[in-house]
């Protein structure tokens, strides 16, 4: 070899090495995002995307690549679902063994029920399960400079590698507004695909259940489309008998043939993939020839369908933001951040991280709310079956979408509910012997309290629609929408309110009594059964309904003769208890002692949103509250943390309205630290079990700590965590439909920017003593302040925004 060519077969080295031949732009590090250096080894490591209706997870592997579609109803039917028992034909018989202390054999006694009435086994919901998946195969080669990432703000699952001298890119979103999956592959250069829908991976000891509940699987690939049909076997009215999906392949050029239900593309400028699923609910006649005509509606452009995502899609995303302090290790990959985040989290991490699950909330909140994975699955056999958890999970799921500013995500979580109504109807009547509706424990694709044993007692429960009333209730408190109220909230509310009106019974003391009761998922310290009576959830549950249905009541025009007996019934409900430890009890007889070593706090609910008037009026309670959370703390702290998310949440909701911050912000830094998978989705225990709950919860309780509010008062950074020195928020909601325009705060004070949907004085508490106050000239106004006392009155003006500046 000359020289002469030795410097050219040397030059060819280094640019195959340095990738100086690759032409075309790579992505750039999304502004809001993150990245990550490696495919997912697993699904629950998966970039997420999802429209709320249609989930997506990317494992990104350059050469083999899937992508696992999801559907918000894809529920497998395992079995064709019974009527609840007829538990109310032994109601008394079961209140009798609570009276007599005989709480195991009270617990029984619907077992015993559902064995006559041939239920066999234990009955679990249909469990959430992956539609299909997408495979992409492209040619091997070595392969550099790889990442994988994912546009919080787009909704952009991105992947992209150099390889003999070219760059590849693949991306996918899930669009809102034209309800489509759309990937794009392209390249520096020309790009080939072999593209395929294929059932999702079954493992071998998962063949005898895929069997007994898919009839049959249809797979095709012609004409420029992918399908693939699955009918199920276990079928019933008003539940999908099969889904179907049709993917729509565009390729720009290059060469196109099919083989063994594959389409193969070579030598392509771009390739375009648009997908759509639905549900079939009469599979004798397919959907698949309307799916394909609403797919050649689709605008075959993947910028224009992008950006028609996200002025959606952002515009939910957008709607509030964090700012705190940035820091060198918050560029880091996601993997390297998830690892250092164990040792030590930092505020800029947090921000991260609050914009991460917020993104996961999102882009799963559309058809339904988050299931206790959001819209994602990757396994057949989904913990709980991945469906909807009513003692705690789905309540965390959506507990950020209020103050985040983004109500309209709240309309999911109605309508779940008002289509489950029936089944609702049918647990109070069946179960009670009472009208109005009754939550199950766990529900999916129907809505009948159909799962419960003899430890867990979830048939007696029954405070799951009282605890959606108070949810929803907050929406109208947040946006003041009297016609949302009127026709959706309100006859929920009422049918809760009838259930107790019909099951509460009076005790010796002329109070109510709470007769089979549950505080979920505990069991009292010295007896061997959940099942009890007055948990102290239960009364509180009842409480705060009964109140909101007489505001909201007086508000529609109810029937005074109506407001009278709830009026009654508050009155009748029987007081709290302070145990020997001065905590507060959670239950109310004396002789049912407390077990501290759970991971619920079911009995601070009355805390959970706004602190209920009892406990604001009574000094006792408040410090019985406060000994509560410090004794739960001491089970929490054993287990940095330790398992089910939620409830650690749901602690930090209620520590941060009690203004604890040192409580609130080691409840932050634990899940910042041990919840988050390796893509920014989270966990449901420390450090494993992919769940969606804290993805709520986590934002939920941050902005708890940086404002808490009620009709007609706002505290102002209540909790703020100690190493939060400065920062802001942008766009945060308020209860009575003020938004926090922006909260700017540092060491020496703080300010603040309020703008209200009407006329109204609001009291405004800050955390110290306030040495100097300033306003910008508005229609709004201080009225009065109290500069040692950090209050003052402010007459806030209907979109009249004023802007406070605070100097401590």
């Amino acid at each position: 070899m000359n020289l002469y060519h030795y410097k050219i077969y040397l030059l060819a080295i280094i640019l195959t090495f340095t990738g100086a031949v690759v032409s075309g732009q790579s992505f750039q590090k999304p502004e809001n995002g993150f990245v990550s250096w490696k495919p997912a080894p697993t699904w629950e490591d998966a970039l997420l995307s999802g429209n709320g209706t249609m989930g997506a997870m990317v494992f990104g592997d350059p050469h083999r690549d899937r992508v696992v579609i999801n559907h918000a109803l894809c529920y497998l039917p395992v079995w064709v679902p019974l009527q609840p028992i007829d538990q109310a034909s032994r109601l008394e018989e079961i209140r009798s063994l609570l009276e007599e202390g005989e709480y195991r054999e009270a617990a029984e006694v619907p077992v015993d029920q559902s064995m006559k009435e041939g239920y066999g086994e234990k009955k679990w919901i249909d469990p959430f399960v992956p539609f299909c998946n997408i495979n992409v195969a492209m040619p091997a080669g070595n392969v550099s400079n790889y990442s994988r990432m994912v546009d919080f703000e787009t909704g952009e699952a991105k992947v992209e590698w150099e390889q003999n001298g070219k760059l590849y890119q693949r991306t996918l979103f899930v669009s809102r507004p034209d309800s489509v999956i759309v990937m794009k592959i392209a390249g520096s250069d020309k790009v080939s695909a072999t593209l395929s829908l294929d059932r999702h991976s079954v493992s071998w000891d998962q063949w005898d259940y895929i069997n007994s509940t898919i009839k049959n699987v249809d797979v095709s690939a012609h004409d420029g489309y992918l399908v693939y049909r699955t009918e199920f076997k276990n079928q019933w009215e008003g539940n999908p008998q099969g889904f179907e999906g049709v993917a729509r392949v565009v390729p720009k050029g290059g060469k196109v043939f099919y083989r063994n239900n594959e389409m193969v593309v070579e030598n392509a400028d771009e390739i375009l993939v648009m997908m759509k699923v639905d549900p079939n609910y009469d599979y004798s006649e397919s959907v698949v020839p309307s799916l394909k005509e609403e797919l050649e509606k689709v605008i075959t452009d993947y910028q224009t369908l992008e950006e028609r995502h996200e002025k959606v899609h952002g515009k939910l995303f957008n709607s509030v933001m964090l700012d705190l302090p940035e820091d060198k290790g918050s560029e880091l990959q996601s993997e390297v951040l998830v690892l250092q985040a164990r040792e030590r989290t930092s505020p800029a991490l947090i921000e991260r991280q609050f914009d991460a699950t917020r993104y996961n909330i999102i882009s799963s909140t559309g058809t339904n709310p988050p299931n206790l994975q959001g819209i994602w699955s990757g396994t057949w056999t989904p913990p709980w079956s991945s469906g909807f958890t009513h003692d705690g999970n789905v309540e965390v799921a959506v507990s950020s979408y209020l103050p985040s500013n983004t109500p309209e995500l709240m309309h999911a979580y109605m309508s779940y509910h008002e289509r489950m109504m029936p089944y609702y109807r049918d647990n109070a009547q069946r179960l009670f012997g009472a009208r109005g509706i009754v939550l199950p424990a766990h529900s999916s694709s129907q809505g009948w309290a159909i799962h419960f044993d003899d430890e867990w007692c979830l048939s007696l429960w029954t405070g799951g629609a009282g605890w959606a009333s108070g949810i929803l209730y907050d929406y109208y408190l947040y946006t003041g929408d009297k016609d949302y109220l009127k026709e959706h909230i309100y006859p929920f509310m009422k049918e809760s309110a009838w259930f107790y009106e019909d099951f509460l019974i009076l005790g010796d003391d002329g109070k109510y009594v709470f007769t089979p009761s549950y505080s979920p998922e505990n069991t009292p310290s010295n007896t061997n059964a959940q099942a009890a009576i007055d948990a102290t959830m239960d009364v509180m549950i009842a409480k705060e309904l009964l109140r909101n249905c007489i505001e909201a009541g007086e508000l529609l025009g109810e029937e005074k003769t109506q407001l009278k007996k709830w009026g009654k019934m508050l009155k009748l409900m029987p007081e709290y208890r302070i145990n020997e430890d001065g905590a507060l009890a959670e239950w109310l007889p004396k002789d049912l002692k407390d077990n501290y070593k759970h991971r619920h706090v079911s009995h601070l609910y009355a805390l959970y949103e706004m602190i209920a008037p009892e406990f604001k009026e009574d000094p006792e309670l408040m410090a019985a509250a406060r000994e509560t959370v410090e004794r739960r703390m001491v089970h929490r702290r054993h287990e940095n943390g330790g398992e089910m998310a939620f409830g650690l949440a749901q602690q930090g909701m209620i520590a941060a309205n009690l203004g604890n911050s040192e409580i609130a912000g080691e409840i932050i830094n634990w899940i910042s630290r041990f919840y988050f998978t390796p893509s920014l989705g989270t966990y449901h225990n420390s450090g494993n079990l992919f769940n969606m709950d804290v993805s709520g919860g986590f934002p939920a309780v941050i902005m708890r700590t940086l404002a808490y509010s009620e009709p007609g008062l706002v505290k102002l950074l209540p909790a703020l965590p100690d190493d939060w020195k400065t920062g802001s928020i942008k766009g945060m909601a308020l209860r009575g439909q003020i938004t926090i325009d922006r909260l700017l705060w540092t060491e020496n004070g703080l300010e603040v920017t309020l703008t209200s949907g009407k006329d109204q004085d609001v009291m405004i508490e800050l955390p110290e003593a306030i040495s100097k106050v300033e306003t910008e000239n508005s229609a709004s106004f201080i009225k009065r302040k109290k500069l040692r006392e950090g209050t003052m009155e402010v007459s806030l003006k209907e979109r009249a925004p004023i802007t406070i500046r605070v100097t401590y």
